[in-house]
């Protein structure tokens, strides 16, 4: 059996805090995240300066100019990077078995690059080191509701753009009612790979606004 006084050591050390951080409320930040955003207050201000929303983007028809023409695949680039960022926490943030959990890193793979899937604060076995679930014991389970993603401009020299996205998921423990939570992370979009090239965690929202 797991022993319970250890078990919230082993979620940290498995990464399962920063899949459900919100459940456990764990504002862990690492010295680059810190950097960053050390503030809940500094994390709002860091997304206002992504102006460009992706879910949306405005339809431009038969661009002429260069500044269209600009616009235009940025608005493209935007919208690919939303469809393969949603996907990709769709999957990380959708399960409730072991067996569902062990699967995320498969499916995963049409959207992040090997970097991306090598991940343990993502993708790992999500069991102590004796060999017991976790996510069994522990009952968990998470649901993703949706992301919003502000995306900087395309960086031409290294084919990349960078975003942050804003992710909320449901989830619980021990089978209490599912509670609704909202993590941002900074993440890299690869353009020739089409792939996400980083995904990092920066923290929990709470009451914030857009």
């Amino acid at each position: 059996m797991v022993n319970k006084k250890t078990l919230p050591i082993m979620l940290i050390v498995t990464g399962i805090v920063l899949m459900i951080g919100g459940l456990l409320r764990s504002h862990y930040l690492n010295g680059q995240e810190q950097q960053i955003n050390t503030t809940l207050n500094a994390r709002r201000q860091v997304l206002k300066k992504y102006k460009l929303r992706a879910e949306n983007p405005i339809s431009i028809t038969n661009p002429k100019t260069t500044a269209e023409k600009s616009t235009y695949e940025q608005l493209q680039l935007n919208h690919r990077f939303f469809n393969t960022a949603n996907a990709f926490f769709n999957v990380a943030f959708t399960f409730n078995n072991q067996e569902q959990w062990d699967k995320r890193e498969s499916k995963a793979s049409q959207y992040a690059t090997n970097d991306v899937l090598k991940n343990k604060d993502i993708f790992n076995s999500g069991k102590d080191s004796s060999g017991h679930s976790i996510i069994t014991a522990e009952r968990v389970v998470s649901n993703f509701n949706g992301m919003k993603l502000y995306v900087s401009p395309i960086n031409t020299q290294t084919q990349a753009a960078t975003g942050l996205a804003k992710i909320t998921y449901s989830g619980s423990i021990f089978n209490t009612n599912a509670s609704s939570h909202t993590d941002v992370y900074l993440v890299k979009y690869d353009l020739h790979q089409q792939k996400l090239s980083q995904v990092q965690r920066i923290g929990e929202l709470t009451n914030e606004g857009e």
